[in-house]
Order: structure tokens, then C-alpha cells, then sequence
């Protein structure tokens, strides 16, 4: 191997270096020069910019831009955009149309536990239950939790205002079966506590709503104290499990706010109701509702939400209406 002498390194590395000098030289000469020739083709881009720019698309596309605009209800995260969450419409009764059921309840027997598990394991191998199960599903998916609370924030606590007058007897629906448990502690039914007796039924399915039906129970109470034929039946209803456990646990508190004379008429029920709020009308779970009941178990009169003057003397004078006619 023939090591070259420091003469010879030194005159590479010397040619090595000029060589660099050179080829930068020689690349950075274009950019250093003015340039004289590209100045007419610099500016027919120019000149074609208004060409470009030309087609009258800013008035088409003006149409295209309502995001803006309120009737849309466009909101923007970042650089997305979502449309505004807008509340399902309020699907109500027209007040004076018969609520209920068309036939008259039946009240379910009691079954054993046994019972009660072979029925469940044939529901489960039905279909016709499966496909019963997966709609209710749907339904529930569709229905947000905050819905109701939307609701009551666009329309208001009330659905409508009561009618002034009793729904015929040959025209109205029964009162469907519920059952559960009285503060004082018996199992019955809805229709056990008013059958017989003229009754007005309040419905409250939380603590909010329980301010609405108050408003009618204690002008009815006020005038028909010593009435012997005409009572108050209270239901309270509690769909979700978890929050029925807290009802549970609350109930002695619930057994003190509640006057001792209505313990045996007030119903506390623990589970689904939605074939009672299809027949009965109710639209939103926070707002009250109570209904006037004649001795056959029909339904001949309802409001909801807080009572307001004219309701409240309606009531007591279609209420001693439909007392007479009871005897």
C-alpha cells in the first residue's frame, strides 16, 4: 500500500477545496444576477390573475354560507361543525280527549317465585318478546335523559290548561292498574284505593313535580275535608333502580313530610310505566298531573302543572258534580 507523501496530500486537498469554491460560485451566480429575461413571463401570471379570479363564484357561493345565520343552528368546535342540539317536538293530548285505557283493568295476580321464573325464561326464548325487548331498546336510545329537562325549559311546566267540564261517562277510558306499596306499609293496587269512591288521582314521578300536584291536592282537601265520599289518592312512581334504592332509604322521611291521614291512600311503585304514559298522556316526568275518578274507576277530568285559579275552582265544582251522581 503506497502512502502518499504531505507534498502530495496537501496539493489534493488544495484542488479539493478550489473544486468547492467553484461549483458554490457557479450555483449561487444565477441568484445574484438580476434577471433580465423571466420579467415578461413574472408578468403574464399577473395578468392572468384577474382571468382566475374572474368567475363570479363569490355571488354563488353566498347562498352556500347560512352556517352563519340563526336558522340553522350551527355551533363550532375548532374546526368542526356540529349542528345545534334542537328538542324533540312536545307531543300532548288535545285536553277534553279521553285518557286511560278503553277496556276496564284487570288487576295481576300474585305468582310465586317459581312462577315468576319459568314466566321469565319463556320470555326470554320467545321472540315475539325478544323483538318487544329490542323496541323498547330503540326507544330508550332515542330518548336522552335530558330531554324532559329541555323540554320544560322551551315550553314551560305546563302542557295545556284543564278543561272546564267533566268528560261524558260513555265516552271515557278507565284507569289502569298500578301497584306498589302505602306509607303504611300494605301491598295494593291504584284500583283498590278508588274504587267506590270519587277520587282525585295525583301522579309525580320526582320531587320537582310533587310542588305541581300539591297545587290541586290542598284546595280539593281544603273543600271536601268532611266529604265521605270523595278522597285523595297519591301515586309516586320511580322508573330508574338506582334512584329507587335512595327512595327506599328516604322513605321515613317521607312518611314524616306526608300528612299521617294519606299514608294508607299514598302509593309508592318501583318500576317501568311506559303502557301508563302512553293511555294517560303524560308527555314530560317532571311535571305533575292528577286526574278526577268517579266510583267506576273512569277518568273524567285531568290538569298538570301548577294550578292556577280557574282550574282549582273547576275542579272543586266538577268534583261536586260528580260526587252527586255517585251516591
Amino acid at each position: 500500500m503506497l502512502i502518499p507523501s504531505v507534498p502530495t496530500a496537501r496539493a489534493a486537498s488544495g484542488a479539493l477545496r478550489r473544486s468547492l469554491w467553484t461549483s458554490r460560485a457557479l450555483y449561487s451566480q444565477p441568484a445574484d444576477r438580476k434577471p433580465t429575461e423571466p420579467k415578461p413571463t413574472e408578468a403574464k401570471p399577473a395578468e392572468s390573475k384577474p382571468a382566475e379570479s374572474k368567475p363570479v363564484d363569490s355571488t354563488n357561493a353566498q347562498p352556500a354560507k347560512p352556517q352563519n345565520v340563526d336558522d340553522e343552528k350551527i355551533e363550532y368546535f375548532g374546526n368542526t361543525r356540529f349542528p345545534k342540539f334542537r328538542p324533540k317536538p312536545r307531543r300532548t293530548i288535545t285536553p277534553g280527549d279521553a285518557v286511560g285505557q278503553a277496556t276496564p283493568a284487570v288487576k295481576p295476580t300474585p305468582q310465586p317465585l317459581t312462577a315468576q321464573m319459568q314466566q321469565k325464561w319463556r320470555d326470554i326464548l320467545s321472540p315475539e318478546k325478544n323483538l318487544e325487548t329490542r323496541a323498547k331498546i330503540i326507544h330508550d336510545i332515542g330518548h336522552s335523559y335530558f330531554q324532559d329537562i329541555v323540554d320544560l325549559r322551551d315550553n314551560g311546566d305546563k302542557l295545556f290548561e284543564a278543561p272546564k267540564q267533566l268528560i261524558r261517562g260513555s265516552r271515557a277510558h278507565y284507569l289502569p292498574s298500578v301497584s306498589g306499596k302505602t306509607l303504611a306499609g300494605a301491598n295494593a293496587d291504584v284500583l283498590d284505593l278508588c274504587e267506590g269512591r270519587t277520587t282525585l288521582l295525583s301522579i309525580n314521578f320526582n320531587k320537582f313535580s310533587e310542588r305541581h300536584t300539591q297545587s290541586f291536592v290542598e284546595p280539593f282537601e281544603a273543600a271536601f275535608a268532611d266529604a265521605e265520599n270523595v278522597q285523595v289518592v297519591q301515586l309516586n312512581i320511580e322508573e330508574n333502580w338506582a334512584k329507587a334504592v335512595v327512595l327506599q332509604m328516604c322513605l321515613p322521611f317521607l312518611r314524616r313530610q306526608i300528612p299521617k291521614h294519606r299514608h294508607d291512600r299514598y302509593l309508592v311503585h318501583y318500576g317501568n310505566v311506559e303502557e301508563l304514559r302512553k293511555s294517560m298522556g303524560i308527555a314530560n316526568s317532571l311535571i305533575g298531573y292528577v286526574f278526577l275518578i268517579d266510583k267506576e274507576l273512569r277518568i273524567r277530568w285531568y290538569a298538570n302543572g301548577l294550578a292556577v285559579m280557574s282550574e282549582a275552582q273547576a275542579m272543586v265544582a266538577l268534583t261536586r258534580k260528580l260526587a252527586k251522581t255517585n251516591k
